[in-house]
């Protein structure tokens, strides 16, 4: 779901202070404000980021972008970023962090659906993780190669590679591959997927879970109104003083 917060200055802010400017200077200064209000809102998301969340990547971080204000038109935006050349657009998963509620399936997860009966996943006790604490792209690509579920056929584990495996003493694919399906006993409801990690040792990698929801802990509509509200006055100011500077110049 799409986040677009308009930032507006209050009327009677404007009405006030920017009376001592000419007709060509109030819209300069204007247009100038709202960005940088809107700039100082975006990074005040940023930085609650940092606060609730482990470790956000670079990506999730810049999930917010500013559209800009300009002297003849004077709107500016803090907006989401709606979509990713690759992966998934950061606003996928952090709708359920801004606004609460349980989260969409990630595309690796609809990838595993055959295998997890439709389930979700979070990273097993022995995943591998990135410095982010996710799990490594790297693995989830292997586990879906190895089970024949890429999306491009070409892709899969082919012959040489599984008689490379099979050399060395991992087996290669289907039920007999270094990566399976571990099941609950009695329903055989999928449980995870596990690897073969030594001669008597499995590690658990992906463990399947029922739909994550999540509480709200980023109100990103909030966090830009208080922002905005804060520094409101002093930027409007500033701007003003900045063009009396100007006419000094001239």
């Amino acid at each position: 779901m799409a986040l677009d917060l308009k930032i507006g200055l209050d009327v009677k802010v404007l009405e006030r202070d920017l009376s001592a400017l000419s007709e060509k200077e109030i819209p300069l200064a204007e247009a100038s404000a709202l960005n940088r209000l809107a700039t100082g809102a975006r990074l005040k998301v940023s930085d609650r980021m940092k606060e609730v969340f482990d470790r956000p990547t670079r990506f999730t971080l810049n999930g917010f972008f500013t559209r800009p204000a300009t002297p003849k038109n004077l709107e500016a935006w803090v907006a989401t970023r709606d979509f990713a050349r690759r992966g998934t657009a950061a606003i996928t998963y952090l709708g359920p962090q801004i606004h609460g509620g349980p989260r969409d399936m990630k595309r690796f997860e609809k990838a595993l659906r055959s295998v997890s009966d439709g389930q979700y996943v979070v990273p097993g006790k022995d995943c591998p993780l990135d410095k982010n604490g996710n799990i490594r792209a790297g693995i989830i690509l292997q586990i879906l190669s190895r089970l024949g579920l890429m999306r491009d056929p070409t892709s899969n584990m082919g012959d040489r590679t599984a008689r490379r495996l099979a050399r060395q003493t991992k087996a290669a694919r289907g039920s007999a591959s270094e990566y399976f399906i571990g099941y609950e006993r009695g329903n055989r409801r999928p449980k995870g997927i596990f690897k073969v990690l030594g001669p008597g040792k499995v590690g658990e990698i992906l463990r399947f879970v029922r739909q994550p929801s999540y509480s709200a802990v980023l109100p990103v509509e909030q966090i830009v109104n208080e922002t905005v509200a804060r520094r409101q006055e002093r930027v409007v100011q500033e701007e003003i003083i900045k063009a009396f500077r100007k006419r000094g110049l001239k």
